[in-house]
């Protein structure tokens, strides 16, 4: 439940509504600890805008010892052509009081859709996970971010749900080169692979949304939330739990095109422009991790985290390209 607030950046004010964030399992802190927080401007006043945003999200990356991993992981599959939110950084007080570092993640609202698909973004938005996945009776579970109307109408998912459902893998190639925008699938499973998120659709059938154009008619799957990636030495051929690619997977035609967009995957991540970004970038925000106050990471914790980010992203092509031999 949004409260009221008042929300101050370079001396300008703005009354919001404002909540806490996060799953209970996961990132969900209280106010006396390192709170995430939905920010919302127009709540109370419809016409009021900050940058031209009706909302913003302020992740408190208290799972995450680098600050680092969404930031890294949404520019790989930007890079990669898939629809992603922009990402940043912001330092946040409360009442006064330092409480650190934060992500600064687009909202994934109407906004955002104008922005990632300006021709045609009238249509519905759906997350997915905790339970919501592309299996018998698991539509009503997806979460509806958007919606053409004031009334969610689910039908298309449960639709497209049902299809995926009854499909057999020697099936999956057609049914996702039919329905999906299937190059940018394929892509963002294999970003999912190479940076190991253990989190993500391919690994846990979690963190994603899906987008239903209108004009096309087609579907568009889009990351969220990958901050436990860039840690594991798992490699790219995991225990799939996402209904969708563990169908396509074992079929070899559509795991042929996984593959592709690991390869893809990986050849951005072996980059000298790649990892000498993700140095510059863990370094800006080094200091702010380090002495972050509700950080439960601590100075040396965080130092040591990005310090062994950087070797992941410049150890882990070998490890990929291993397994794609295999």
């Amino acid at each position: 439940t949004d409260v009221r607030a008042t929300f101050t950046f370079l001396d300008q004010s703005y009354e919001v509504g404002i909540r806490l964030k996060g799953s209970p399992s996961g990132s969900f802190r209280t106010m006396d600890e390192k709170a995430g927080f939905k920010i919302d401007f127009h709540q109370w006043n419809v016409d009021q805008r900050f940058y031209g945003l009706k909302r913003l999200t302020l992740n408190n990356m208290i799972q995450d010892g680098t600050m680092s991993h969404e930031h890294a992981a949404y520019r790989l599959f930007r890079d990669l052509g898939v629809v992603v939110p922009r990402h940043g950084y912001a330092r946040v007080t409360v009442n006064g009081e330092w409480f650190g570092l934060y992500g600064l993640v687009e909202t994934t609202d109407e906004e955002f859709l104008e922005d990632a698909f300006p021709d045609d973004p009238e249509g519905n938005l759906y997350e997915g996970g905790y339970g919501g996945d592309f299996g018998e009776g698991q539509a009503p579970l997806f979460d509806v971010k958007e919606s053409i109307g004031d009334t969610p109408d689910i039908a298309d998912l449960e639709a497209l749900v049902a299809l995926v459902h009854a499909a057999q893998p020697a099936d999956m190639l057609d049914l996702i080169a039919t329905n999906f925008e299937a190059e940018q699938m394929y892509s963002m499973w294999g970003g999912e692979l190479v940076i190991a998120d253990s989190d993500a659709y391919t690994s846990l059938a979690n963190n994603f949304l899906v987008y239903h154009s209108p004009a096309t008619d087609l579907w568009t799957m889009i990351p969220w939330g990958p901050d436990q990636a860039f840690e594991n030495a798992t490699g790219v051929w995991i225990d799939f739990r996402g209904n969708l690619a563990a169908k396509c997977v074992a079929a070899a035609d559509c795991k042929a095109e996984m593959a592709a967009g690991i390869e893809r995957a990986v050849s951005i991540l072996e980059s000298a422009e790649y990892a000498d970004w993700v140095d510059a970038e863990t370094f800006r925000i080094e200091n702010d991790c380090r002495t972050d106050p509700r950080s439960q990471w601590g100075d040396y914790g965080c130092r040591d985290a990005q310090i062994a980010m950087r070797e992941w992203v410049r150890a882990r092509p070998a490890i990929v390209r291993a397994d794609l031999a295999d």
